[in-house]
């Protein structure tokens, strides 16, 4: 029997925070849960084309099949992310992630602009030159 196909470009650009928005990814922090971001998305079959931040946030920006739930896909990174830096990294840090996220919605087009800005955060936010939309993290 035939499998039905589907067309989908379902492309998100998700931010959340850490605690209380605590400078928590320093320099040694980034360097671990960065790859490691890439590293669970790939085994969880997201298609990651950027990830990055600062000190108190990070930004993701992945491509997903019709059967990848949104909400999952901020749970499953910032509970794995935090509990590898937490327990597996070899760090003596802690990383906790504040309650929600933010998401939205983008065009296909749109990723190389959105990769760009994701890469450019340190120095978006050096120059206060930010994205109103893409560092919404909560309501």
């Amino acid at each position: 029997m035939k499998r039905a196909s589907a067309f989908y470009q379902l492309v998100y650009h998700f931010s959340w925070s850490t605690k209380n928005r605590l400078p928590l990814i320093t320099p040694e922090v980034e360097a671990r849960l960065y790859p490691y971001i890439g590293y669970k998305c790939r085994e969880l079959g997201y298609r990651l084309h950027a990830v990055n931040g600062v000190e108190d946030h990070i930004h993701v920006l992945v491509s997903l099949t019709p059967s990848h739930l949104v909400s999952d896909v901020a749970k499953n990174l910032k509970g794995a992310s935090s509990h590898y830096i937490n327990k597996e990294s070899g760090l003596n840090a802690t990383l906790y992630w504040q309650d929600g996220y933010g998401v939205v919605t983008l065009r296909a087009s749109e990723i190389p602009k959105v990769v760009r800005y994701i890469m450019n955060q340190k120095e978006h936010h050096r120059v206060g030159k930010l994205s109103e939309i893409l560092e919404r993290v909560q309501e």
